[in-house]
C-alpha cells in the first residue's frame, strides 16, 4: 500500500514538472504556427498555476494575438496577455526570463501597438542575469540573439 501511495507521488510530481516544456513553448514563440501556440497554451490550462505559468501563459496569449480574425479580436487577446505578463514581470522584477519573454514580444510586436518601451531594460536584466538561468533559458536566448536587433553580438 505504501509502495501505491509512493509510486502515485512519484507520477503525480513528474507530470506537474513536466507540464513546463520550456523548449516547446519557446519553438511556439518564434514560429508563425497557430497550432503550435494554440497546443503550448492549451497545455498550460491544467498546469498548476503559478508565476512561471502565467508568464508563459501571457507571453504565448500575446503571441496567439497575430492568428486573430478580427483587428478588435487581435487587440483584445494581446492586452489580456499583457495584463498577465506585466503584472508578473512587476510582482517578480529580478525575473530574467520574463523580462526575455517581454523582449522576444516587444521586437516582435507590430509597431503601432507601441509596445517596445522596455527593450533596453529588458535587454541589460538579460545580459546581467544570463548566467544564473536555467540551461533550456539559455539555449533560447541564444538562439534568439542571433536574430534580435537588441541581443545581436551582445550574447
Amino acid at each position: 500500500m505504501k509502495f501505491l501511495i509512493f509510486l502515485s507521488l512519484t507520477v503525480f510530481t513528474f507530470n506537474a514538472s513536466a507540464q513546463l516544456d520550456r523548449k516547446a513553448i519557446y519553438s511556439a514563440l518564434a514560429s508563425n504556427s497557430k497550432e503550435l501556440v494554440q497546443k503550448q497554451l492549451d497545455g498550460l490550462q491544467d498546469a498548476k498555476e503559478s508565476s512561471e505559468v502565467k508568464a508563459f501563459k501571457g507571453a504565448l496569449q500575446m503571441k496567439a494575438a497575430q492568428f486573430q480574425k478580427t483587428a478588435k479580436d487581435k487587440m483584445t487577446l494581446f492586452n489580456s496577455g499583457k495584463k498577465v505578463l506585466e503584472s508578473e514581470i512587476k510582482s517578480n522584477d529580478g525575473n530574467v526570463e520574463y523580462r526575455f519573454l517581454r523582449l522576444l514580444i516587444q521586437e516582435n510586436a507590430p509597431k503601432q501597438l507601441k509596445y517596445n518601451g522596455n527593450i533596453d531594460e529588458d535587454v541589460a536584466a538579460i545580459i546581467a542575469g544570463y548566467s544564473k538561468l536555467k540551461e533550456s533559458t539559455k539555449t533560447a536566448i541564444e538562439s534568439y540573439a542571433k536574430k534580435s536587433a537588441s541581443l545581436k553580438g551582445l550574447i
